[in-house]
């Protein structure tokens, strides 16, 4: 139990990273105190995410031949780490950006080692509770990091909380580094073009797969136009918030303190919920909360609206992986889970792409801020419409 903690533990340190450089403190230093437009951070988050995308199947077959994870999220997890806290050291924006570029595709990458480590460190009657507690830790995580970065921001603003975010990363990442062991060694030598043409293959057959599985392709479609404005609200809803909602730094982490609290609350309440209606009756539920909260968002201009809208994607937040997960589960057919997980994660690496990019060019125009909550509104109505026609899971087969 105690690898499955180390385990889990890495899933609260990476979340030092994602609170501080995608989805606040970074973005509002930008945007607040550099002048950037939100564009800028979209372009080369979206860069980011497109050379993950690229990389990602050379990644997995290089750690597949080589049975091994733990020395490629090593190096991840480093690169991560020193980008961020050079990113600490300067205040040039245009390279602050590139080397944030760099910091998240490492952090991304981190992320599929990471995952495939579950099998290494759970027997398999626990991967799901093994999991569960990995999410756990990563919404506390999220409050931890706001918590613990706070005093560094009221002493020095924005950019003090970068070096730190970086500390804590590699802190909390330690008992992962030392505790899990893994068998299996390095191949002495390894073909790239081998691995080239396995990866393109890989996906080429993921494809092909997931169009002759009822439900899937349309599933995969529904994914990418909901998570494309879910994955917009986590980046941009704190320069929303303050911008256009007024809120100050402190009642800012108090409201996001707050939403990470009720995504704990979602993840738990509706995993029960999962087994009276069903995944997919749960998750249409689950973004329809997310419609409603984000047309609130932009249509109310109250203070006191937002403090409801907040703490109800909170729960829907909680809801959507641990939702969306299962789902999938039930879809696809047992001898192909890995493989469709990996199809699902691109689809939702894609949406963090469209998503931030199509906000960044409305908001070019200040002006503009709640017509890009309308287009998130829409994005989640075409999500929901595509998930409506994609048939129960129960009647597919597996």
């Amino acid at each position: 139990m105690s690898r499955v903690f180390a385990w889990a533990l890495y899933d609260l340190a990476n979340t030092f990273f994602a609170v501080a450089m995608i989805s606040f403190y970074f973005p509002l230093w930008l945007v607040e105190d550099r002048g950037a437009k939100e564009l800028w951070f979209s372009v080369a988050l979206g860069v980011s995410m497109a050379a993950v995308a690229l990389i990602m199947p050379l990644c997995g077959a290089l750690s597949d031949l080589a049975g091994r994870r733990m020395p490629y999220l090593r190096w991840t997890t480093y690169g991560c780490a020193i980008a961020t806290l050079l990113i600490g050291m300067t205040s040039h924006v245009p390279l602050a950006l590139g080397l944030f570029a760099f910091a998240n595709m490492c952090y991304q990458l981190g992320t599929v080692f990471y995952d495939a480590l579950l099998w290494s460190v759970a027997p398999k009657d626990r991967l799901g509770q093994a999991s569960g507690i990995g999410a756990a830790f990563g919404y506390l995580g999220a409050m931890m990091g706001l918590l613990l970065l706070w005093p560094f921001v009221k002493a020095g603003g924005y950019h003090a909380a970068f070096a730190p975010s970086a500390a804590f990363f590699l802190l909390f990442a330690l008992p992962s580094f030392l505790l899990i062991r893994e068998q299996g060694g390095t191949p002495s030598r390894v073909s790239w073009s081998a691995l080239l043409r396995a990866a393109a293959l890989r996906l080429a057959i993921s494809l092909r797969s997931a169009r002759t599985i009822p439900g899937l392709w349309r599933y995969c479609w529904a994914v990418f136009f909901s998570l494309s404005a879910i994955n917009t609200v986590l980046v941009f809803m704190g320069v929303y918030a303050t911008k256009v909602m007024g809120l100050t730094a402190q009642r800012l982490i108090q409201f996001f303190v707050v939403t990470q609290a009720c995504s704990i609350v979602g993840s738990l309440v509706f995993a029960w919920v999962i087994g009276r209606w069903g995944a997919k009756r749960t998750l249409i539920a689950v973004w329809l909360g997310w419609l409603g909260a984000l047309a609130a968002a932009a249509t109310v201009s109250s203070m006191s609206w937002l403090w409801i809208a907040g703490p109800v994607m909170g729960l829907c937040l909680g809801a959507t992986w641990s939702t969306s997960r299962v789902m999938l589960l039930q879809l696809a057919p047992k001898d192909q889970l890995a493989e469709m997980f990996g199809l699902v994660g691109l689809f939702n690496r894609a949406s963090t792409i469209v998503g931030p990019l199509l906000w960044g060019l409305i908001v070019w125009d200040p002006a503009r801020y709640r017509h890009a909550v309308w287009m998130l509104v829409g994005f989640l109505a075409i999500g929901i419409w595509l998930l409506r026609r994609v048939p129960q899971p129960a009647t597919v087969s597996s």
